[in-house]
């Protein structure tokens, strides 16, 4: 069912790099949102300070309501947008659900594969799945320096229409470039991908993504990350699609991929192009919190146990990580040589 877009009642949860940018350009355009953040005394700072974003999109400053919970807000919403980590998510969509209008839906904006369970446990849930393109470092609570442009592909993974898709194009642009797929599996395997080597590999090295791709070994070691991947979904049936403009299985180390000159060449350009970026692993480590490698490379290896596929390069990263998160292995460029030298030892 279209829901005329100026008259939606919408939320946001969780309110990190990628929800503070969603509530900043909603806010900009003067929509009717909410956001649902955790933390009572973050809440307060947001309802305080506002949103204001900086960097490649311009910027923005805007004044939000924000609550510590759906209950404080007592309303039902057309539309809730959740940011939040993959380890929460299932228990944020589970209470999200209790607030959603009989005809509103839920768009997830996360980084791995989790939004897929859902519609395995909620197959009465309306869901459309979004793969976030752009990047932003939270400064501090309702202050956000978007690093690099790009906007959200969506689409349907359960019972949404594509009247669902165009209404999310009327609220965010120009703001946000909303592209809908048919497809919206293979962008998130392919988003998965990207991000396992290029998050991964930076949180195990400590290094932004533009430094980190001037190494030959951390090139090497993204097309070994991106070819067990690849595997794993060829093997599972997926139909991989673009993201970002890349195809990652092209990137891989197997037939009918980029000649080795070009892969390099096209990573260092993608270095050059997010020099700023800090990845996510990279940066819960250094705020002391629990990363997402069990839902990014620790995905690929869970996957590929499942249809006999090694993933030996996925594994290492999150052993590496999770050494790193206990502390008892430090970030640097030195993990990915030990990294590779196991590699190359088992060949």
């Amino acid at each position: 069912m279209l829901i005329f877009f100026t008259t939606m009642k919408i939320a946001v949860v969780g309110c990190g790099g990628i929800g503070g940018v969603v509530a900043g350009v909603l806010g900009v355009k003067g929509h009717d949102f909410v956001l649902i953040e955790a933390s009572r005394e973050y809440a307060d700072i947001l309802n305080r300070k506002g949103i204001r974003l900086t960097g490649k999109k311009g910027e923005i400053g805007t004044s939000v309501k924000a609550y510590s919970g759906f209950g404080d807000a007592g309303l039902k919403y057309d539309l809730i947008v959740i940011a939040v980590k993959s380890g929460v998510l299932k228990s944020v969509f589970e209470e999200s659900r209790k607030y959603i209008t009989p005809s509103g839906f839920i768009l997830t904006l996360q980084n791995g594969l989790e939004p897929l369970r859902l519609c395995e446990e909620f197959p009465e849930a309306r869901i459309v799945g979004g793969a976030v393109g752009y990047n932003s470092l939270m400064l501090e609570y309702g202050l956000y320096h978007v690093t690099s442009q790009g906007g959200i592909t969506v689409g349907n993974l359960i019972n949404c229409s594509h009247s669902d898709l165009t209404v999310l194009k009327e609220l965010f642009a120009p703001g946000i470039e909303i592209t809908a797929t048919e497809n919206i599996r293979g962008v998130l395997w392919a988003k998965l991908l990207i991000v396992c080597g290029i998050t991964g590999l930076g949180g195990a090295s400590g290094m932004l993504i533009g430094d980190l791709m001037k190494h030959r070994v951390a090139r090497k070691l993204f097309y070994h990350v991106v070819t067990e991947g690849h595997l794993v979904a060829k093997k599972l049936g997926i139909q991989m699609e673009k993201f970002g403009g890349l195809l990652p299985e092209k990137f891989g180390v197997h037939k009918g991929s980029y000649p080795a000159f070009f892969r390099h060449l096209a990573l260092r350009i993608v270095g050059r192009k997010y020099r700023e970026l800090k990845s996510n692993i990279h940066q819960s480590i250094e705020k002391g919190q629990r990363t997402e490698v069990d839902y990014l490379n620790g995905e690929i290896v869970r996957r590929g146990e499942e249809v006999s596929v090694p993933t030996p390069v996925n594994g290492g990263v999150v052993r590496i990580v999770k050494e790193i998160e206990e502390k008892s292995r430090k970030m640097g460029i030195e993990n990915l040589e030990e990294l590779w030298k196991m590699i190359s030892v088992r060949k």
